[in-house]
């Protein structure tokens, strides 16, 4: 059974999108699902998205972020596939 991989806040890591590339976003905030007030259900995290390329590269592909926008979005753990450098 594979290992789960432990990461930390700060973090740069590459995210699996719904529809989109995947993009590079930093965890800022650790969300457990059982103790959250979010109640999603999933645990993940508050990350945001601070590289412009990034941005650019999901504004292609039709998600509405104005240039020079980071946006903050919720990455839940199943998400993530490994760092980023």
């Amino acid at each position: 059974m594979k290992s789960k991989r432990r990461y930390a806040k700060n973090d740069k890591v590459l995210v699996k999108s719904f529809g989109a590339p995947n993009t590079c976003v930093i965890l800022k905030k650790r969300y457990i699902a059982s103790k959250s007030e979010h109640k999603l259900g999933v645990d993940g995290w508050e990350a945001q998205i601070v590289d412009e390329k990034e941005v650019n590269k999901l504004r292609n592909y039709g998600i509405p972020y104005q240039k020079g926008d980071k946006p903050i979005v919720f990455v839940a753990d199943w998400q993530i596939i490994k760092k980023c450098r």
